[in-house]
């Protein structure tokens, strides 16, 4: 191909893009149109021409979130494979104990780490602000309200549970600046392409209007599986999150939560933990007869004896029976 051809071709391709329809569309002329006609392949997921990026690629949305809001971020070291973090009785371990992967590299810095997003920086901003702040407020206070009453009639709502009103009962909740949370967590495949799988961890606020807890207001993500492969041990990236609860259970003080003048003390709950079939059995390592927890209606649990869990008729640390 003569040079002159393939000067003009490159630059045609440069300034149109493929429809859906599979035809090209050519750029528009002048600045307001160039604009446009970018924003246009953005929001449907095509090539800026002049670019080296592509739009929506993960490294676009990391940017754009860290510029518009300021998350708090906590990492843990974690295998390179996704299978653990170290963590609790892992956090000394110098290779995962599911695949026997190294933890550090030759420079002594970590394969990978995971990432967590902590609650606290969440529920500051949403206390703090007049519409959802009041409106949490309001809420836990009709809650409260409601489990006083007696027992109710039907179940409206959390508030109608028993775990909510033990909890009432047992002075847990002993203010209107509580929050209820709910946990769930899903396994899932992002980036197809790349064979990425992984799991979330979102922290649903359940004291708010219930037309807005499904909305991106209320769902908190708290933490993400590293992967790119399922985890061997799920129950590893809950570690940290589980930490975080109970300090927030404990109770946070100096929290500004709008209609009061004062800081407030606040402290959250989580009364509901979601998953579905095979994530509550990763949970549970309900695996079968071989597995710890040998289904979701039985209450006893196996001991780990070499590599089987058995069931003995009583525990290895009592005496037998007379």
């Amino acid at each position: 191909m003569y040079p002159q051809k393939r000067a003009r071709r490159s630059e045609k391709a440069r300034t149109s893009r493929v429809q859906p329809n599979g035809r090209k569309q050519a750029a528009p002329a002048g600045r307001v149109g160039t604009a446009l006609w970018e924003q246009n392949c953005i929001s449907t997921h095509f090539r800026v021409p002049h670019k080296s990026a592509t739009c929506r690629t993960p490294q676009t949305i990391h940017s754009m979130v860290a510029s518009s809001v300021d998350l708090h971020t906590t990492k843990f070291d974690c295998c390179r494979d996704g299978c653990v973090t170290f963590t609790a009785d892992r956090k000394d371990l110098t290779a995962c104990d599911a695949c026997i992967a190294p933890r550090f590299r030759a420079e002594g810095k970590p394969h990978k780490q995971a990432t967590f997003w902590p609650l606290l920086p969440w529920l500051r901003m949403m206390l703090a602000d007049p519409n959802i702040g009041t409106g949490m407020v309001k809420a836990m206070q009709e809650a409260r309200e409601a489990a006083a009453a007696g027992p109710p009639k039907d179940l409206r709502d959390w508030f109608d549970g028993q775990i909510f009103r033990k909890l009432v009962a047992q002075g847990y909740f002993s203010s209107n600046t509580g929050v209820v949370l709910s946990i769930s967590t899903d396994g899932f495949q992002a980036w197809k392409q790349r064979g990425f799988e992984g799991w979330h961890i979102v922290a649903t606020v359940l004291n708010i209007d219930p037309s807005g807890r499904a909305q991106v207001v209320s769902q908190l993500i708290h933490g993400i599986t590293s992967g790119p492969s399922q985890p061997a041990s799920l129950e590893s990236f809950l570690h940290p999150i589980a930490a975080e609860l109970n300090g927030l259970a404990a109770g946070v003080s100096g929290v500004t939560v709008a209609g009061n003048e004062e800081p407030q003390l606040v402290r959250a709950f989580v009364i509901q933990l979601k998953t579905d079939m095979p994530a509550g059995d990763k949970l549970l390592n309900a695996i079968g007869g071989n597995g710890e927890n040998p289904g979701r209606c039985r209450l006893f649990s196996g001991v780990h004896l070499k590599r089987r869990y058995s069931y003995p008729p009583y525990a290895p640390d009592d005496l037998p029976p007379s």
